[in-house]
């Protein structure tokens, strides 16, 4: 079904659609200061049965960052304590499930993100811009040759997202060939098998010893 693009609200609804105030976070909020909003949170997470549900969820999988995050924008919207505060308690609320999550020999990960991962992407990225550029380039100036298409095969895998790993595995094994013996060439002789050395005549029976 299409949707129609002037069914959406027009800029400046959320500003006249309420009475300035009527939303928990447009009005004073509830703490002021960053040392009474960890204060409160340190209160609510020392009960036993709320801190055992932060517990499974970690144990379960999810990050100890978007947890936070979602804590804390909970009451933000719900008008205790504003954004800005928020963001500042954060890294100590990470520290805090941390500690408590070792105490309950819990694994955890502080975040989704995988810093290496990110940074090969970002030179992968780079690089197939690079080669994007020299292709147009040497398209553009009527150059085009095999070294132009061995950048667009570059770039055909640097637009993938397989790994160097799995572009091993993808590879074709190449099947080895037995090594053969060198054939003599022509007018050269082959060479001489060398041959079992005979036992040594016993001493006393050759032609020039001497007869008794």
């Amino acid at each position: 079904m299409p949707v129609s693009q002037f069914g959406k609200p027009v800029p400046g609804n959320s500003l006249t659609t309420h009475k300035p105030g009527e939303r928990p976070w447009e009005r004073p909020p509830e703490v002021a200061s960053v040392e009474e909003a960890l204060s409160l949170y340190m209160r609510r997470l020392a009960n036993d049965d709320i801190m055992d549900d932060f517990m499974v969820a970690l144990e379960s999988g999810i990050p100890i960052k978007p947890m936070v995050e979602s804590l804390y924008m909970s009451n933000v919207m719900r008008g205790v304590h504003t954004l800005d505060v928020g963001l500042l308690i954060a890294p100590a609320l990470m520290e805090f499930f941390a500690a408590v999550a070792d105490s309950y020999d819990i694994k955890y990960k502080f975040s989704n993100k995988d810093p290496k991962k990110e940074m090969k992407e970002r030179e992968r990225a780079r690089i197939t811009m690079l080669l994007n550029a020299a292709i147009d380039k040497a398209d553009d100036a009527g150059m085009a040759d095999e070294g132009t298409e061995m950048l667009r095969e570059m770039m055909s895998y640097t637009e993938s997202d397989m790994s160097r790993e799995e572009a091993a595995e993808a590879a074709p094994e190449t099947p080895q060939e037995a090594p053969t013996e060198a054939e003599p060439m022509q007018g050269e002789l082959p060479l001489e098998e060398p041959q079992p050395a005979t036992a040594a005549a016993p001493s006393g029976a050759g032609l020039m010893s001497p007869r008794g």
